[in-house]
């Protein structure tokens, strides 16, 4: 199963899909009831990108609320963390109630995490208590593992291509203004970037804006 997730990770196209099909193949593979990825973007911004069902994201955000439990001290803390009783584990004393009000009685956190970069963790829950193993929670770093490299992958890629895509519409832009203004490429790009320091928007919005509003010009009926 393990093989097959890897191959579908592969084939899909954006970081976010990779995420969605991990959290769904976690469910399945520890036959947990909900699973899903919580990403940490800065030290006080998180989100869930990929979640089975919106009760997932409600038992992160409650973490975030309450400043504890499995899935935020598997960012910060040990690896992984398993409990097969929230509501009474007394290392989370105001997450684990609360989780239990919205049906979780089992979970398994598990970091995500390269070399150089944490991202977040993995997070698997159950409706019944005992739900989870020490092998299930190994498991459950091996499903982290792979998701891990294939995200750190897609994440460059899709960056790569962003940046591609930036400086092809910045280049447009200055080939539009070197045009209209009869000037150099550096005076074109000195040129954009004024405006983007005096706007307070970024070079790549700035451009995009001129290569726009020269298309839509260039539409039939427009001067």
């Amino acid at each position: 199963m393990l093989a097959e997730m890897s191959l579908e990770l592969e084939q899909e196209g954006t970081p976010a899909a990779m995420l969605e099909r991990v959290s769904h193949y976690a469910r399945r593979v520890l036959d947990a009831d909900d699973a899903g990825i919580l990403l940490m973007r800065s030290r006080s911004r998180f989100e869930t990108p990929a979640a089975t069902s919106p009760r997932v994201d409600e038992a992160h955000q409650l973490q975030i609320r309450f400043d504890e439990g499995p899935c935020l001290d598997a960012i910060t803390g040990q690896a992984t963390y398993l409990t097969n009783d929230v509501e009474h584990d007394e290392r989370w004393t105001q997450w684990g109630p609360a989780a239990a009000k919205i049906g979780i009685r089992s979970a398994v956190g598990v970091r995500l995490a390269s070399r150089g970069r944490g991202y977040g963790s993995l997070n698997i829950y159950a409706d019944r208590a005992q739900a989870f193993t020490t092998e299930d929670a190994a498991v459950a770093e091996m499903l982290a593992a792979h998701a891990t490299a294939a995200f750190a992958a897609a994440e460059k890629v899709e960056g790569l291509e962003t940046a591609l895509e930036s400086r092809t519409t910045i280049g447009q832009a200055q080939g539009i203004l070197m045009q209209k203004f009869d000037i150099g490429a550096d005076a074109a790009f000195d040129f954009l970037k004024r405006i983007s320091q005096h706007e307070n928007r970024r070079l790549y919005a700035v451009a995009e804006a001129i290569v726009v509003q020269r298309e839509s010009n260039s539409q039939p009926g427009q001067e």
